[in-house]
């Protein structure tokens, strides 16, 4: 089982606000395939799936206010 971990993106800040999850728990996912949108201070990014796979259980969800590499 893999883990989605969020991104360090290299801005000023190592916050990340989820704005979107792009699949349901239960949806399979594949490599490369968008899974989330993020906003940070400066930006909005759509982050792809490094694995292939089912996506089991969604631990933050919208609005969630979250670090890099959590």
């Amino acid at each position: 089982m893999n883990a989605v971990i969020m991104p360090a993106l290299g801005q000023t800040s190592d916050e990340l606000k989820i704005l979107a999850w792009l699949k349901q728990e239960g949806e399979a996912v594949a490599v490369g395939e968008p899974l989330v949108n993020l906003e940070t201070d400066k930006t909005t990014i759509e982050v792809e799936s490094a694995f292939g796979g089912v996506l089991l259980k969604v631990v933050h969800g919208v609005e969630a206010v979250i670090q890099a590499g959590q």
